[in-house]
């Protein structure tokens, strides 16, 4: 049945093992899928992002060089004095039209402007020595160009020159047509994307020159940047990509996505904070983990209620055979006590045939008291066994255990030194004389068995007072303590020293003496423990509640 019991605990363990560990697997599974598509998603998210705002670039830069051809091809129609007031109107109304331009303006072949949506606070200087002039001027096969971010020199504003080469009728330089982009209205648009407050969204030239950025960045503005991935060798002919890298603006990590403009020498990264990308998944790993636990100590108080039914059946079972076999000791007990009341019979007549001999009257006197301790002894184990009430009487407890002292020295050995030590004075108990004496024969044999090499036995009384005790209420105690210096009991057999049918003598003992010994402290109103250490001896104590000394 032991083993049965045990098996079934195998199993439970094992199925609360096997349900925690798949769900810990199906939780890991979740979390790490959901991790995955996080990412997925923000890669996603950042390359749309950018693709987006390329393609609304572009259209804007096309919409800008359809203005500038528009101008070119009025100009190359008409031949128009400088500050033209109808010409002003034209290029007004195309400005209008155009959201990214804050000006439109056109450079004569000597430098100055000549038209301007700015009049009448046209700058009067030679632009000849702007970039996007010289280019165009120098170089007859290029006829569009889209200049690095500079600041105007009429409104001292930063603008991004996109320009357009004039000709004349014979095919020379005429100069230029201009529109200025404003980052502003760059910061503006890319505002509107709704971004996290750590993302960051940068408008680069294709020489790493900062235009515009989300955060707006103005101190950084043309000037080339440093360290950017998307000039970098491996990705400076890619059209677009994605990568993962730290945001110096932030010091984390983020997610790149970029898209260059085409035929427009100009390029758009999206930095999306990769923490911030994965809130939903923290939620999730969070509401993952915080299920876990709970479930785990679900299946725990689960495990724990089906163990503890498990242990009290096992318990029901162990109590069950323990009763049947002491109930079958009791049977055999009453056998016996009945042959040993026989042979205590047939010793009471020899003893009187030698009183009728003269034989010493000492030595008879010895026998008869060894005889009538016998038959209390048998008579109350009897009532013991069956759960009867046993005989019992007040008396002095030093007293009876002087009276026991011969038998005790006998039944210990010469190789064992035996002491008493009784200061309970005149303190009486209310117990089975009977029984006693054979608590204290057991204690002495089991000690003396525990010193075959010899030792001390010290048998002491005294009384206590308790205050605080785990199973005797307070009051005044009388306590015996039996100790020796044997070879002491481990602490694993200390466990369960009071079990019926637990011997510290192997086979060579029943296991019911220290059984015994504590029913009758324990229905005396006391009860008993054991200390022990190994190889330093056994001490134990029986505590009796000390009785009225009148009641004797």
């Amino acid at each position: 049945m032991g083993r049965r019991l045990t098996k079934d605990a195998r199993h439970l363990k094992i199925g609360l093992g096997g349900a925690v560990a798949t769900l810990l697997l199906a939780s890991i599974w979740i979390v790490v899928d959901a991790r995955q598509d996080e990412q997925a998603d923000v890669r996603t998210a950042a390359t749309n992002i950018s693709a987006l705002l390329a393609q609304q670039g572009r259209t804007a830069l096309e919409s800008t060089d359809l203005a500038l051809r528009a101008i070119a091809a009025r100009l190359e129609r008409e031949d128009l004095p400088q500050d033209d007031a109808e010409f002003r109107t034209f290029i007004r109304s195309l400005n209008e039209r155009l959201e990214t331009v804050r000006a439109l303006f056109v450079i004569g072949a000597d430098g100055h402007i000549s038209h301007d949506t700015d009049y009448p606070d046209t700058p009067r200087v030679s632009l000849a020595d702007r970039q996007y002039f010289s280019v165009l001027r120098d170089d007859p096969d290029r006829d569009f160009y889209v200049g690095r971010p500079i600041l105007s020199r009429s409104v001292s504003r930063w603008f991004v020159p996109v320009a357009r080469r004039l000709e004349s009728s014979d095919g020379q330089f005429a100069g230029v047509a201009v529109a200025a982009l404003e980052p502003n209205f760059i910061e503006r648009t890319y505002g509107r994307l709704k971004l996290e407050p750590r993302d960051v969204v940068a408008l680069f030239h294709a020489d790493r020159t900062l235009i515009a950025s989300v955060p707006p960045l103005p101190d950084a503005y043309g000037k080339q940047a440093e360290n950017v991935r998307i000039f970098a060798p491996d990705l400076a002919e890619a059209s677009n990509g994605i990568y993962q890298t730290m945001n110096p603006l932030t010091e984390r990590e983020a997610v790149v996505g970029f898209e260059r403009f085409g035929a427009f020498p100009l390029v758009v990264a999206v930095g999306l904070d990769h923490g911030d990308a994965l809130v939903d998944w923290r939620r999730t790993l969070w509401t993952v983990v915080l299920a876990d636990i709970l479930l785990i100590s679900l299946m725990l108080l689960l495990y724990s209620a089906l163990e503890r039914r498990r242990l009290e059946r096992q318990v029901e079972r162990q109590k069950a055979v323990m009763e049947q076999k002491l109930e079958t000791i009791g049977f055999m007990t009453s056998g016996v006590a009945h042959d040993f009341k026989n042979i205590l019979a047939v010793i009471d007549s020899a003893v009187r045939l030698l009183r009728r001999r003269d034989v010493d009257e000492t030595l008879l006197r010895g026998i008869d008291e060894a005889r009538e301790r016998g038959v209390g002894l048998i008579s109350d184990l009897l009532k013991f066994a069956k759960d009867q009430e046993v005989h019992t009487s007040t008396f002095s407890l030093d007293g009876q255990i002087r009276s026991l002292e011969a038998l005790l020295r006998r039944s210990t050995g010469s190789g064992i030194t035996l002491s008493l030590d009784l200061e309970a004075g005149e303190a009486c108990v209310e117990a089975s004389r009977a029984l006693l004496d054979a608590a204290l024969m057991n204690l002495a044999v089991n000690a003396s068995h525990a010193m075959p090499k010899g030792g001390e036995l010290v048998i002491s009384t005294r009384v206590v007072d308790l205050e605080e005790h785990p199973s005797l209420h307070p009051g005044r105690y009388a306590s015996i303590q039996v100790e020796d210096t044997g070879q002491g009991i481990t602490q694993e057999t200390l466990a369960s020293l009071f079990q019926p049918f637990t011997s510290t003598k192997g086979a060579n003992g029943t296991g019911l003496g220290l059984y015994q010994t504590q029913r009758f402290a324990r229905e005396a109103g006391g009860d008993i423990g054991v200390t022990s250490e190994l190889d330093h001896g056994t001490r134990v104590q029986i505590l009796l509640p000390v009785a009225d000394s009148s009641a004797r």
